[in-house]
């Protein structure tokens, strides 16, 4: 966590240092970096540190020792999850609080930065919550591409992939319905649909839009989202446990 603490700060620094060369519209970029250096710091936790938490134990043998002990497989798991996920969640806590008062610093003593547009701490937590939602589902994703594989550099590449598809496919499937610079037939159109239902939409949980321009929060549309992220954590972790309960460890 220190690591984590001297990136925020360092990221704080330059954060002050970019905002004023921008002439006008500082508080979306403020919103920007400030979603941005939480995203790094996610990725590089739920990545890096994630999928090595199982596949390091399952190729040094410490999971044998481990379930060795009166733990299920199921307990193991669900162990590993939950303290990446406390881990992450204290990230996106320091971060999100250096970023508010750095932001709130040189709001103060920067005469070019301005605070977003009818900012509201609730749209804040709302956006910050997703956000941490979304990395939840990231790393469902790779708890179960670590299981499956057990190589740690195959894992990363599958679960990297996922994060870059659940960013971008509902913006090339909207693209391809306008068709105005791409024209494919109606399969091909309903095949990334089908796709876009086994691949995460990350791209939902993005709601720092809202939180730029001061606009009301779609709170149906965001009961949905969040229903829909915690069923696509449920059956990851469903299929994740399955995986891993039937897997040969010697």
């Amino acid at each position: 966590m220190q690591g984590i603490l001297a990136i925020a700060l360092l990221l704080c620094l330059v954060y002050v240092m970019i905002i004023p060369m921008f002439a006008f519209d500082t508080g979306k970029v403020v919103v920007d970096l400030g979603s941005a250096f939480v995203t790094v710091a996610g990725l590089a936790i739920v990545i890096f540190l994630g999928i090595a938490l199982l596949t390091k134990d399952i190729h040094q043998r410490t999971v044998c020792m481990i379930l060795s002990r009166p733990i299920s497989r199921a307990d193991y798991v669900v162990g590993k999850f939950c303290g990446l996920a406390v881990t992450v969640l204290l990230a996106v806590v320091m971060i999100v609080a250096l970023t508010v008062i750095t932001s709130w610093i040189g709001i103060q003593l920067v005469p070019e930065m301005k605070a977003p547009r009818n900012f509201s701490w609730g749209v804040l937590g709302v956006s910050v919550f997703f956000q941490y939602l979304s990395f939840l589902m990231l790393m469902a994703v790779a708890f179960f591409f670590a299981c499956l594989t057990t190589s740690e550099y195959l894992s990363m590449l599958f679960t990297v992939c996922v994060y870059v598809i659940g960013n971008s496919l509902e913006t090339i499937i909207a693209v391809i319905k306008e068709g105005q610079f791409v024209q494919l037939g109606p399969s091909y159109l309903a095949f990334l649909k089908i796709v876009a239902w086994v691949f995460p939409n990350l791209s939902a949980f993005d709601l720092k839009i809202y939180l730029a321009y001061g606009l009301p929060l779609p709170w149906k549309q965001v009961g949905w989202t969040a229903a829909y992220g915690a069923c696509y954590v449920a059956i990851l972790a469903v299929a994740t446990l399955w995986i891993f309960k039937r897997k040969e460890i010697t």
